[in-house]
């Protein structure tokens, strides 16, 4: 996966939103920003004593991950359902593919540590 396709599903990405804002004729809804929080990788960090924190994993990223995957927007339900579609049969495949073909070496460098 190289970064020009991830710049791509980006850019893509930021263009459905602004469609969505187009189409709806309002502004961000719940469900884009809550899209948003959830690809923060770090949640809310502990405090330890009131001395210093410790940043925590935000466990909501990869419902984030898959509701970009799956072009889970508002406005892509109903007539424009075809359009969802085609995006998770064109790009979701390539962005899936991708992803695994970068992460599987990984996780099989890591097993190979423990054989």
């Amino acid at each position: 996966m190289t970064t020009k396709f991830v710049n791509f599903l980006a850019m893509s990405w930021f263009i459905s939103i602004l469609i969505c804002l187009v189409i709806e004729g309002s502004s961000f809804g719940a469900s884009e920003t809550s899209v948003i929080s959830d690809l923060s990788f770090l949640g809310p960090p502990i405090s330890v004593g009131g001395l210093f924190s410790i940043p925590t994993f935000n466990l909501n990223f990869f419902n984030g991950i898959y509701r970009i995957l799956t072009w889970d927007y508002s406005f892509y339900y109903g007539g424009y359902s075809i359009i969802r579609y085609f995006w998770m049969a064109t790009l979701t495949t390539g962005a899936v593919w991708g992803i695994g073909s970068t992460l599987a070496p990984v996780f099989a460098n890591f097993f190979r540590l423990f054989r």
